[in-house]
This record gives structure tokens, C-alpha cells and sequence, in this order.
């Protein structure tokens, strides 16, 4: 199979020859979603959940890894078929994807060092932030830090963002709560904060706006992953703990798409789980 571009790698799935493979794109250095393994593989929730979804569509999925900006240039100009992730749903980005109904619930999360917890926008005065450039993260505590006091601090990467906070660079972090949560295990645990409630949506993938079809058959997949337990069996893999009946990872959404946001389709869900 010829590299589809640079970066390309080949999932291990089982080869169905049916379809042609899904082109996915996935944004590296965001643990837990995506992560390399020690051959350099690309790993994660949201790889693993994709190989998943993949094979319950009957089709060989290979991965490439970017940045966002890069990837959704990729998707528009029909070099990808997908962004699986990880990528927040919001109205900002709907307005030029096509969202997908999530596979976990996440917000705005602070986490800091054992022993300095933040319980309140206050607690943030005087503190060195942390945070993820050009992320949703960055333009919240670019918006806020002449009002409540704190310094930016901008770094290339998630796991750059907890290094930080870990090796005492910066004194907090502002990321995605399941990302934290993934980070407040093992010896070098960051501690998890306050959360901001409003800003809760669904971790999601995405496809191109005239996509509809795929982003269909997707969902109609992970709906099935969702019913049979694998959602819920790789979130506990990757975040540590298992989920409840009104997390995402075990919640059918009604219709297509993540409701109030631009794209969704009311319509009735299709039953074709494979036995």
C-alpha cells in the first residue's frame, strides 16, 4: 500500500478488501487519546477506539499524525476521510466539520502539584499557567489573564504542558478533564482541580461538512462499540476508571451528530450491531 502522505502510518487491522482504508487523522502528544508506543506506533484511546470502529465497518483504517491546523487542511482538501480525534465539539469548529457523537465527556480542568489544589479562579493570582498552543485552552487564559492575574505559559505539546507543571516550570495546567484525569495517576501524578462546567461538551472525531454518509456509518459503528462495552472497556484502559451509565462512553445520543451544534440530524437511528 503507497504512503498516503507524510507521517502515514498503517493500523493493524485485518485487511477486508472490500473498501478502501479509512484515512484518519489524530493530533500526536495528547495522552491519553494518542500516544506512541515504544516502537513509535501511534496508541491511545482514540486510536484504539478507531482501529475498533474501523473493523466493525469492515475497513482497514491507517492514521496520520499533525497538528490540527495541518490535519483539518488535509480533511477539506480530501486527503483524509476523518479526524478521529481527540477534538472538542464545539460551535467554532462545526461551523466547518462535521461532528461525530462522542465517545467521552470532557471540560475545562485545572490540575497542579501534589499539595497546591486549585478549588477556585481565584486560587490562579500570581500563578505561571500552563497550556497547550493554539488549543481552546490558550485562547480561554489568553482572555483571562489580565483579570484574574495569572502568567501564560505556552508549550508545543499536552505532555509538555504536565512536564511542565511536574518539573515545577509552571505552577498549574488548564486541559481537557480526561486528560487530566489520565495525568493524576502513577508517581508523577498531576493533581486534578476545579473544572468550568459551562464549557463541557463531547470529546468527538469529525469529517469533511459534506461527509454526511461516512459521518453516519461511523456513528452507527460506535454506537454498536458502545452497546457491546468496548467504549466503556478502553476508557477504564486509558482513564483509569470505569464509566457510568450517564458517561458518554455508554450513552446513545439520539439522532446524528452532537445535538445543538451545526450538523446535527434529529433523524432515527439505524440497528445493524453484528452479532
Amino acid at each position: 500500500m503507497r504512503a498516503l502522505m507524510a507521517g502515514l502510518l498503517l493500523a493493524a487491522t485485518p485487511s477486508w478488501a472490500a473498501e478502501p482504508p479509512l484515512r484518519a487523522g489524530v493530533v500526536p502528544d495528547t495522552p491519553p487519546f494518542v500516544q506512541n508506543d515504544a516502537a513509535g506506533q501511534p496508541g491511545g484511546f482514540s486510536v484504539a477506539l478507531f482501529k475498533a470502529i474501523a473493523a466493525e465497518m469492515k475497513r482497514d483504517i491507517v492514521f496520520t499524525e499533525a497538528p490540527m491546523p495541518a490535519l483539518t487542511a488535509a480533511l477539506t482538501s480530501g486527503k483524509l476521510d476523518l479526524l478521529a480525534g481527540p477534538i472538542l465539539a464545539t460551535p467554532e469548529k462545526a461551523s466547518e466539520l462535521l461532528f461525530v457523537e462522542g465517545y467521552v465527556w470532557s471540560e475545562y480542568q485545572f490540575g497542579s502539584r501534589p499539595g497546591a489544589k486549585l478549588d477556585a479562579l481565584g486560587d490562579l493570582r500570581g500563578k505561571r499557567l500552563a497550556v497547550e498552543n493554539d488549543s481552546e485552552y490558550a485562547g480561554w487564559a489568553d482572555r483571562q489573564q489580565a483579570k484574574l492575574g495569572f502568567t501564560v505559559v505556552k508549550l508545543p505539546t499536552l505532555a509538555a504542558v504536565f512536564d511542565a507543571v511536574r518539573q515545577g516550570q509552571a505552577d498549574a495546567s488548564l486541559t481537557a478533564s480526561p486528560s487530566l484525569r489520565a495525568a493524576g495517576a502513577g508517581p508523577d501524578a498531576v493533581q486534578a482541580g476545579f473544572s468550568l462546567p459551562e464549557t463541557r461538551t463531547h470529546v468527538s472525531a469529525a469529517v469533511a461538512e459534506t461527509g454526511v454518509e461516512l459521518r453516519d456509518e461511523i456513528e452507527d459503528a460506535l454506537r454498536c462499540l458502545k452497546q457491546n462495552g468496548t467504549v466503556a472497556k478502553l476508557s477504564a484502559q486509558w482513564l483509569g476508571a470505569q464509566p457510568g451509565p450517564e458517561d458518554l462512553e455508554n450513552m446513545v445520543v439520539p439522532g446524528y451528530g452532537v445535538p445543538d451544534l451545526a450538523g446535527f440530524d434529529p433523524k432515527p437511528r439505524k440497528s445493524h450491531c453484528q452479532n
